[in-house]
């Protein structure tokens, strides 16, 4: 387990570095799809590169940094011994949890709650669809999470708009990003990087279902206040 753990601390460090460097260099630029490919690369290589090796004749700082980091917490996982007076080694049992098992326990702990939450939400999204009345529409794209929820009163209200932009998401299979994001949180919840990136994901296939609306002929400013609009509800479902 230590090993796992140590893999994970490596690739949180490379998912928080590559994602300030996306911050810096993308997060301005307009290029949605190109800055949503990006933003899926920095996950995938901050996934891939704990397990590339890079040897050299002369330890640099953060290898030697990491290193220790490794041998703390694989020496912490082996039960502490002693030498007997033959020369033997005693293993001497210890009945209270070292501190590395502690934080393993709230590492896990963590994944579970996190888990169990995302479980629950979906269950919510399930219950909802199959309470609804259901309508097939017509040229709507098939995918994955291929259903669109919309209260009556939002539908004949701004029918036209919501429906475009949500075909946009389904079109764009936008759910399975932020399915593989919440994956990753699962594993990294404890860091930082790893919500900041699912947000800046959710923030780019907005503006990607926004530009479908716009291309469809939607005017701008009545568009722009009908976000506003309905900027001030609350999220019930985070798969969705």
């Amino acid at each position: 387990m230590g090993a796992f753990f140590i893999y994970i601390l490596k690739s949180s460090v490379c998912l928080v570095l590559f994602y300030l460097f996306f911050r810096v260099l993308l997060s301005k630029e307009t290029f949605h799809r190109f800055n949503r490919v990006a933003l899926l690369g920095v996950l995938f290589l901050s996934l891939l590169i704990p397990f590339i090796e890079v040897t050299t004749n002369h330890q640099v700082e953060v290898q030697q940094t990491m290193l220790t980091i490794e041998q703390v917490l694989l020496m912490a996982e082996m039960e502490p011994a002693t030498v007997d007076a033959t020369g033997g080694v005693a293993v001497h049992e210890v009945a209270s949890l070292s501190w590395i098992e502690i934080l393993l326990l709230v590492y896990l702990s963590g994944i579970i709650f996190f888990a169990c939450r995302n479980l629950y939400s979906l269950i919510r999204l399930f219950r909802l669809i199959h309470s609804g009345k259901r309508e097939k529409l017509e040229k709507a794209p098939f995918s994955w999470m291929k259903y669109i929820v919309i209260s009556r009163k939002d539908l004949e209200e701004n029918g036209r708009e919501i429906l475009i932009h949500e075909a946009a998401h389904i079109r764009h299979r936008h759910s399975i990003d932020l399915l593989v994001a919440d994956i990753c949180i699962f594993f990294q919840w404890f860091n930082p990087g790893a919500w900041l990136l699912k947000q800046e994901l959710q923030n780019i296939h907005e503006y990607e279902a926004d530009e479908t609306v716009i291309n469809e002929g939607v005017n701008a400013k009545e568009y722009q206040l009908l976000l506003i609009k309905k900027a001030v509800g609350t999220r019930l479902y985070s798969m969705a």
